[in-house]
C-alpha cells in the first residue's frame, strides 16, 4: 500500500507541526480541502483510465488541438524571427548604420578601383605599347579583376570611419542606454560583409575569369597593329622581356626591310648585351594568336655570333618562332586565371586521371615484362616519359587547386576585414578616423597579404595543402578580431 503524501507546508511553522500529526493519523485527519484532493472519485478514476488508454494508443490530444498547437508554435517562431530581423537587419537603427556604411563603401570603392585600374592599364600600355583606343578598350575589362582586392580595403575604410564617428558621437552609448547591446550596431556591417563576400564568390567563379580572357583577347587582337605601328614609327622594337631586339630600315605592307634580330645575352657575366645577330633582307611576320607566338619568315638571311663565337651561317626561307611580346612570366593573365571554376574542376579531374592511370599502366606493363623474365623488353623511355608526364599533371593539379582555393579565400576577406574594422573603429573612437583605419590596415598589410602570397607559392609547389595555406591569413584576422571584439562588447 502506497504511503499518503502530506500537504505542503512551510518548515518551522505552526502549520508544519499540525501537518506532522495529521500525516501520522492518515488522510482522515487532513483538512477538508486536502481530503477532497486526495480522494478518488469514480469519475476521476474513469478519466484517468481513459487517459491511460489514450496514452497507450498514442493519441493524447485530439487532432484539431495538435494542429492548433503546431500553428501557435509556428507563429511564435515567426514572431521571434521577425523580431531578430527588425533588431539586427530591417529595423530603423540597422538600416541607418548599413546606409552610412554603404555610402562610405561606394565612395572608397570607386576611388580605389579607379586608381588601381589606371595603374594596371598604364603599366600594361607602357610595356606593350598600347594606344589611346586600346587603353579605352581595356579599362572596363580590367575593373572586375580588381574587385577582389579593392572591395575588402574599401569596406575596411568604410567601417573604420563610420563606426569611429558613431562611437565619438556617443551613439553606441545611447544604444546601450536604451537596453540594446553593442552587437545591435555591429551586426549590420557583419551582414554587409557576408553579402559582399558571397557576391565576390559569384564574380570569381565566372565573371572575373571571362573578363580576364576577353581583355587578353582584345589585347592580342590589336597586338599585330601595335607591333607594326611601333616599328614604322621608331624603326625598332625593344622590349626587355622579349628575347630579341628588332631593328628595321623600313616597313612596307607588313614586310620588314633590312631587318636585324639581336638575341639578348642572359648570362650573368656577359660582356655584351647580345650574343647572336640575325640579318635578313626581307622578313614577314605572322601573329599566331591561338599558340600565342610570332612566326617570322626570313629571306636572304644569315647569322653572326658574338666576339667569343664569331660564327657565320647562311639561312634562307627559314622560320623563327618568338613568344608574344609581354607574355613572359605570366605578365598577361595566365591560363589558370582565365578558367572558370567549372573549367578548373573539369581539368582537375583530367589531370588526376592522367597522373594516376598513365603511370599505373606503364608500371604494370613494366612489372609484367620483368616478372616474365624479359626485362629487356621494357620500354624504359616510355616509362620515364609517363612518370614525367604524371609529375607535370600533378604540378598542374596543384596550380589549379591553389587558384580555386585562393578565389574563395580572397572572396571571404571582406567579412574578416569587417570583423576587425568594426570593433577597432569603436575602440579608437577618441582618436581620428584615419588612425583607426591604419590600426586595422597595418596588420593586414604586414601579416595578411604576405601570408596569402606565401600560401600561394607553397600551394603551387605542393608543399602545403592550398586550403590551409590560403586560409591562414583569414584565420589570423579572426584571432585578432576575437582579441578586440570582447572588450568592446563588455565595455
Amino acid at each position: 500500500m502506497s504511503r499518503a503524501r502530506c500537504p505542503p507546508t512551510t518548515p518551522g511553522s505552526a502549520s508544519a507541526c499540525r501537518t506532522k500529526t495529521s500525516c501520522a493519523r492518515g488522510p482522515a485527519a487532513w483538512p477538508a480541502p486536502w481530503r477532497v484532493a486526495a480522494s478518488t472519485s469514480p469519475e476521476a478514476s474513469e478519466r484517468r483510465s481513459h487517459g491511460g488508454s489514450r496514452a497507450q494508443a498514442g493519441d493524447r490530444t485530439p487532432r484539431p488541438a495538435r494542429e492548433e498547437t503546431r500553428a501557435r508554435r509556428g507563429e511564435a517562431r515567426d514572431r521571434a524571427m521577425n523580431g531578430l530581423l527588425r533588431r539586427y537587419a530591417t529595423g530603423i537603427l540597422p538600416r541607418y548604420v548599413m546606409g552610412q556604411v554603404a555610402k562610405a563603401f561606394i565612395l572608397a570603392l570607386l576611388m580605389l578601383t579607379s586608381i588601381f585600374v589606371l595603374v594596371v592599364v598604364v603599366a600594361k600600355a607602357a610595356e606593350t605599347g598600347l594606344g589611346p583606343r586600346e587603353i579605352l578598350l581595356m579599362l572596363p575589362l580590367a575593373v572586375p579583376s580588381t574587385l577582389p582586392y579593392t572591395a575588402p580595403v574599401a569596406l575596411l575604410f568604410a567601417v573604420s570611419v563610420v563606426y569611429g564617428r558613431i562611437a565619438s558621437d556617443n551613439e553606441v552609448l545611447a544604444v546601450k542606454a536604451a537596453g540594446q547591446g553593442a552587437m545591435t550596431v555591429m551586426l549590420p556591417s557583419f551582414l554587409f560583409g557576408v553579402i559582399l563576400s558571397l557576391g565576390l564568390i559569384v564574380l570569381s567563379n565566372d565573371v572575373i575569369p571571362s573578363a580576364t580572357h576577353q581583355a587578353k583577347a582584345a589585347l592580342l587582337s590589336n597586338m599585330e597593329e601595335m607591333f607594326y605601328r611601333i616599328l614604322k614609327k621608331e624603326r625598332s622594337f625593344d622590349n626587355p622581356f622579349w628575347p630579341f631586339k628588332i631593328e628595321v630600315r623600313d616597313v612596307e605592307d607588313k614586310v620588314l626591310l633590312g631587318a636585324r634580330f639581336s638575341h639578348r645575352n642572359k648570362a650573368p657575366d656577359a660582356e655584351a648585351p647580345f650574343d647572336l645577330h640575325i640579318y635578313a633582307a626581307r622578313a614577314a611576320i605572322r601573329f599566331d594568336k591561338q599558340a600565342e607566338k610570332i612566326v617570322v619568315g626570313l629571306e636572304d638571311a644569315y647569322v653572326i655570333g658574338d666576339a667569343k663565337r664569331p660564327d657565320f651561317l647562311l639561312i634562307d626561307k627559314e622560320q623563327l618562332e618568338l613568344p608574344m611580346p609581354g607574355n613572359q612570366g605570366g605578365r598577361f593573365a595566365g591560363t589558370v586565371q582565365e578558367l572558370t571554376t567549372g573549367q578548373i574542376l573539369d581539368e582537375q579531374r583530367e589531370c588526376y586521371r592522367r597522373s594516376v592511370e598513365e603511370r599505373a599502366r606503364q608500371s604494370i606493363a613494366a612489372a609484367l615484362w620483368i616478372a616474365s623474365g624479359r626485362p629487356r623488353l621494357v620500354n624504359w623511355p616510355t616509362v620515364r616519359e609517363a612518370i614525367v608526364y604524371a609529375l607535370e599533371s600533378e604540378a598542374r593539379y596543384n596550380k589549379l587547386e591553389t587558384e580555386k582555393q585562393m578565389r574563395v579565400a580572397i572572396a571571404f576577406s571582406p567579412l574578416f576585414f569587417a570583423l576587425l574594422g568594426v570593433p577597432v573603429g569603436i575602440w579608437r573612437a577618441r582618436g581620428d578616423f584615419l588612425s583607426a583605419f591604419m590600426a586595422c590596415f597595418l596588420p593586414i598589410i604586414t601579416i595578411y597579404y604576405p601570408l596569402t602570397l606565401f600560401g600561394v607559392n607553397l600551394g603551387k609547389e605542393g608543399m602545403v595543402e592550398p586550403i590551409l595555406a590560403l586560409w591562414a591569413g583569414n584565420l589570423v584576422l579572426a584571432i585578432l578580431c576575437g582579441l578586440v571584439l570582447r572588450p568592446v562588447l563588455r565595455h
